[in-house]
């Protein structure tokens, strides 16, 4: 077993599969210290653990409330007064790393996935998610526009109308919508969700093919 917890985020290795946990409750907001954190886990620590799968999960009651505004607003503020920095690009590697592993990342979504929260799940190859929980990607109502990969990924899994149509309002959205829109791939009650991400990572991981990704779906309903 391998465990790794800074002040945002728990890395642990059980059994091969490696669980990332954001640790800053009740919000598990993503600031600066958060993107530092994921930054040295993706450029360093999960490539040199070679996990068989991944689950990325929020302690406590949500699984992420989204950026922290403030303190983005002020990294974007300084890093204009420094030549070569892009936060939102460095965020967007980080997301994009999950995306372009061979091995499977499912995220366990559980109460409040927001903003670059959402953003981040979409970038896993699977999205469980708890009943009741609440989705989505609200940044116009400040002004702003989903910037670490969103938009892409969701006109992928929703399509051009519907992605138009939730970024432009900035809505939150339900489970049930979220599953019609291919946001998310399941539902499940909130006590077996981390269960049923378990049994999804350990039969996915198994010659793992990102093309079969609905016949593992389909198997984890029988199990």
């Amino acid at each position: 077993m391998e465990v790794l917890a800074k002040n945002k985020i728990s890395w642990d290795i059980s059994d091969k599969i490696g669980y990332l946990s954001f640790i800053d409750s009740p919000e598990n907001r993503m600031d600066s210290a958060f993107f530092d954190e994921l930054h040295d886990l993706t450029s360093k620590v999960i490539p040199g653990s070679k996990p068989s799968a991944i689950i990325i999960s929020g302690s406590g009651r949500h699984f992420s409330a989204g950026a922290d505004l403030d303190d983005l607003m002020r990294m974007i503020k300084d890093e204009q007064k420094e030549e070569g920095s892009d936060t939102l690009l460095s965020n967007y590697q980080a997301f994009k790393f999950f995306q372009e592993l061979n091995t499977p990342v499912i995220a366990a979504i559980n109460g409040v996935c927001i903003g670059s929260a959402l953003e981040l799940a979409m970038h896993c190859h699977f999205r469980l998610c708890s009943e009741g929980a609440i989705l989505g990607l609200p940044e116009s109502t400040f002004g702003l526009i989903p910037g670490v990969g969103g938009i892409p990924r969701l006109m992928e899994l929703a399509g051009k109308a519907k992605t138009i149509e939730l970024v432009l309002r900035g809505n939150t959205v339900n489970t049930n919508d979220a599953l019609k829109w291919n946001i998310v791939d399941a539902i499940y009650p909130k006590r077996a969700l981390i269960s049923k991400a378990e049994q999804l990572a350990k039969l996915a991981s198994i010659n793992y093919r990102k093309y079969m990704k609905t016949d593992y779906l389909k198997i984890l309903k029988t199990i």
